[in-house]
């Protein structure tokens, strides 16, 4: 009888761990099964025109409304290279979830939950003060750092913050509140994100509203591989999917001895001896969407941040980098808005902002 018990027990805990309840506690640090916000599974039957929200555009004199432009990384403003492929200029930093139902006036009745256990982080139920309009950050604990997902353009907020939250538990109400959204393109905008830097408020512009969640302090992976890893109920180690990440250019960054808020609050980043002091310099590799994907140390040193290796394109880096990088992979080197991120990356207290 106690073999039984035991044994239902070990089946159980992945449950009681993961499921979340309305008023469960958050977990420790572990590896966590990723939920979808809303009822739209869609993504699991490769229905990407069922799952993503589509955008409005013209390109070369067609109209179109492609679903493709509602997923992650460079999927906006279309151009045509040089070699005559189609690629796009504009970052896109989450996915776009369409909703299900909507009632008779075309507004969505769709509630969103959160994508896995955790601490409501923010809330911002101004939707003047963000191109996100009415958004939601959730803190969730994993063995690799604090990590965050966000949830933007609702119609209401559900939740406060310091609220435990699992996945049963309603952050607001699908919506289109935000600049650019209307209601018949109404959806959730996703993000799974890192944050670039807690002290992020004490050297942002001063149109800051946010603090340090404002969403130029957070670096977002796409959230659609997260959801299809965990369809069939297995948590996921994001260390390994970070592993899967693409490098498109590397930036060697003077450190002067001192460990960036970055790497200590990520330390699964660092590649180097961890017993050893940081280095005066790093290398940091970067996605082409300019989330940082592991940092080594350098072989040399430089005075200022400095575009080390670039995977070459046939158009500018700058249209495919979220305008960090310019250039031809060549001479390619670090725009004023790369330098200021890298800035925001480094900054210490100590350091002018």
């Amino acid at each position: 009888m106690r073999r039984m018990i035991f044994s239902a027990c070990l089946l159980l805990l992945p449950w009681l761990l993961y499921s979340g309840t309305a008023g469960g506690e958050e977990t420790g640090r572990c590896d966590l099964v990723y939920r979808f916000p809303t009822q739209n599974h869609a993504l699991l039957d490769a229905r990407g025109e069922d799952f993503y929200m589509y955008c409005d555009r013209t390109f070369e004199g067609e109209k179109s409304t492609p679903w493709q432009a509602g997923g992650y990384g460079m999927v906006r403003n279309p151009f045509r290279a040089s070699n005559g492929k189609i690629m796009f200029s504009k970052m896109h930093e989450g996915i776009d979830i369409k909703p299900m139902q909507r009632d008779s006036q075309g507004e969505p009745l769709d509630l969103v939950y959160p994508i896995a256990p955790g601490k409501v982080a923010y809330t911002n139920a101004s939707p003047q003060l963000s191109n996100y309009g009415r958004y939601v950050v959730v803190s969730h604990k994993v063995p690799e750092g604090i990590i965050y997902s966000l949830y933007a353009h609702l119609a209401r907020v559900d939740c406060v913050v310091g609220q435990t939250v699992g996945t049963a538990n309603s952050l607001g109400k699908m919506g289109h509140s935000g600049a650019g959204i209307n209601k018949r393109r109404s959806h959730v905008h996703l993000e799974i994100c890192l944050m670039i830097h807690s002290c992020y408020d004490q050297f942002s512009p001063p149109t800051n509203k946010h603090g340090i969640f404002n969403g130029m302090n957070l670096a977002g992976i796409d959230p659609s591989p997260v959801l299809r890893a965990c369809s069939k109920g297995a948590p996921l180690s994001l260390s390994k999917h970070w592993s899967t990440l693409k490098e498109h250019y590397r930036v060697r960054v003077p450190t002067h001895g001192q460990t960036p808020d970055f790497l200590r609050r990520y330390p699964f980043l660092y590649k180097g001896n961890k017993a050893d002091p940081l280095p005066e310099a790093v290398d940091v590799a970067f996605t082409a969407e300019g989330v940082p994907k592991a940092v080594y140390p350098a072989a040399g040193r430089v005075a200022q941040p400095t575009v080390i290796s670039c995977t070459p394109l046939p158009t500018l880096q700058q249209n495919v980098t979220v305008n960090r990088v310019k250039n031809s992979s060549e001479n390619a080197v670090l725009t004023a808005s790369g330098l200021r991120y890298i800035n925001n990356l480094f900054w210490q207290k100590t350091n002018l902002p």
